[in-house]
């Protein structure tokens, strides 16, 4: 990437260090690096040391590339190897540091990285001290080599780095405690974005840390299957469960046709006759180009498999789709104001005590884009096209980015109150049962990454490393499936949580005559 010279300028500008990637897979000859590792390696050295010896931070993803699994998978040992390698080397050539070089794990854990504007929480984890670390091995093992930049140590401090990483972020053993504990962490609270940032990795680590428990109560295998095949039902009928408990709160309600047509009814005049709806319309017809771009990028440059491919798709083509648009309503605004100003007037039937403001707008739009044939003149042209342009922008952006997410969930609401109604009307006979419903009820496990080198289960048959997509069905034919899951794994789950007296001092709620509750994190 730094061999272009305008993208080396862009990098070195926002503070990036050239990396010379080690990748997992072992490469072709044709694919073979043409300069020797060394050299690369100290040429990140030499960068790095540069930074660190100017007190700047330096920003590293330990775990080499981006992935989506169930835990940490990998952590590499660039960190390590050039935290010690600087100093080895100040101590060499300056007799030691001057002041601590630490490293300092940071969490990122997305409540939904697929989705724009989902929450980000960033937890900070212990630092550590390289040079006590490194003392304090090479004391503990004598048959270490006592060399800094020694592969054990560089192991050592690789592992205590992954181990802190775990420590702040959600890992699970296997997709399906994954997906139980999603499940589950749902029900508790209705929906994921009512979980406090602050709460939502400890919540879901606690979790986890229930289910996976050796010395669990016995309900805990039914509240498991309960709960993995309510989440299977949701993504193959498309539905979230904030959505399903918005629109239908009562797990054990049974909705006949005619509430199924009110909760339809109910939820449309809810989105659209909602003054967020009317603030945010004008602005969604504008963006209509990006929704356009990001979704047909989506369709057809990613794969179903990658998620981060979705977004980053999403992102580059939806911006391309926006920026067109900004364009476009840019132009319309430069030629207005170089139009005849009466008639500009006249068609935006502007009251009289705004005659003398808009006037004013007018003649300083003529005297930016009229000014002439001459170098002057269209530098000025340009500087005030750039100007609309960039107010253009930033008001309707900011515009979009306030409304969209309130309108997006009220959109979800939507989508699953119609999905539901037209469950409910269509016959019974055309339910999925049986032998047909059971590839539904099974989880999909995408694929492994082929660039993580992923550890071995400790229990690896019970592992199920992975699991296509069943073939898409109507989701009307899913729906009252989909309902009696969830009440299954709602007392399912509390069933559990009483055996396990999981509820002393993690959750507080009151009784509702049976052992199911609302819930909400103890204070």
């Amino acid at each position: 990437m730094f061999k272009n010279a305008l993208v080396r300028a862009i990098l070195l500008s926002s503070g990036s260090i050239p990396v010379a990637r080690n990748p997992n897979t072992t490469p072709t000859a044709a694919e073979q690096p043409t300069y020797p590792q060394n050299t690369a390696n100290k040429a990140l050295f030499r960068e790095t040391f540069k930074a660190l010896d100017r007190e700047e931070v330096i920003g590293v993803f330990p775990e080499g590339t981006s992935y989506t699994e169930c835990r940490i998978a990998q952590v590499k040992d660039g960190a390590s190897h050039a935290a010690l390698e600087y100093v080895k080397w100040v101590k060499q050539t300056r007799g030691g540091l001057s002041k601590k070089l630490l490293v300092v794990p940071v969490g990122i854990v997305y409540t939904d990285k697929a989705q724009y504007q989902s929450r980000v929480c960033v937890r900070w984890g212990k630092p550590i001290d390289v040079e006590a670390f490194a003392q304090e091995n090479l004391a503990q093992d004598t048959t270490l080599p006592h060399e800094l930049d020694a592969r054990p140590l560089v192991k050592a401090l690789t592992a205590e780095i992954e181990r802190r990483l775990m420590d702040i972020t959600i890992n699970a053993p296997d997709w399906d405690t994954l997906y139980v504990m999603e499940a589950a962490r749902d029900i508790l609270w209705d929906d994921k974005e009512h979980i406090p940032a602050s709460h939502f990795v400890w919540i879901s680590q606690n979790l986890i840390s229930l289910f996976t428990d050796p010395h669990a109560a016995s309900s805990v295998e039914k509240a498991k299957h309960s709960l993995l095949k309510y989440h299977s039902l949701l993504f193959y009928a498309g539905i979230s469960h904030g959505a399903l408990c918005r629109i239908l709160h009562d797990h054990s309600l049974r909705p006949n046709r005619t509430r199924a047509v009110g909760v339809f009814v109910r939820q449309v005049l809810t989105t659209v006759l909602h003054p967020r709806f009317t603030l945010f319309l004008p602005t969604f017809l504008v963006h209509i180009p990006q929704y356009a771009a990001s979704a047909l990028a989506h369709r057809l440059l990613a794969r179903a498999d990658e998620e981060e491919a979705h977004a980053q798709f999403k992102a580059v083509f939806g911006g391309l789709g926006a920026t067109a648009a900004y364009a476009g309503i840019t132009r319309f605004i430069v030629r207005r104001l170089i139009g005849n100003a009466p008639g500009v007037l006249a068609s935006l039937k502007v009251p009289a005590f705004l005659v003398p403001a808009a006037s004013s707008v007018w003649a300083a739009g003529r005297w930016f884009f009229a000014g002439g044939p001459n170098l002057s003149g269209r530098a000025r042209a340009a500087l005030g096209v750039f100007g609309v342009f960039y107010a253009t922008s930033f008001v309707l952006s900011h515009w979009h980015d306030y409304w969209v997410l309130s309108n997006y969930r009220q959109l979800k609401y939507l989508i699953a109150s119609w999905k539901l109604m037209l469950g409910i009307l269509s016959p019974r006979t055309s339910d999925l049962q049986g032998k047909q419903l059971e590839p539904y009820t099974e989880p999909y496990v995408p694929p492994p990454n082929p660039y993580v080198k992923l550890r071995e289960s400790k229990d690896a048959s019970r592992v199920r490393f992975h699991v296509p997509r069943a073939k898409p069905v109507p989701s009307r034919k899913l729906i009252r499936p989909l309902l009696e899951a969830r009440s299954e794994a709602t007392k399912s789950l509390w069933s559990f949580l009483v055996d396990s007296k999981y509820l002393r001092g993690l959750v507080s709620g009151k009784m509702k005559g049976e052992p199911w509750m609302q819930v909400g994190p103890a204070t």
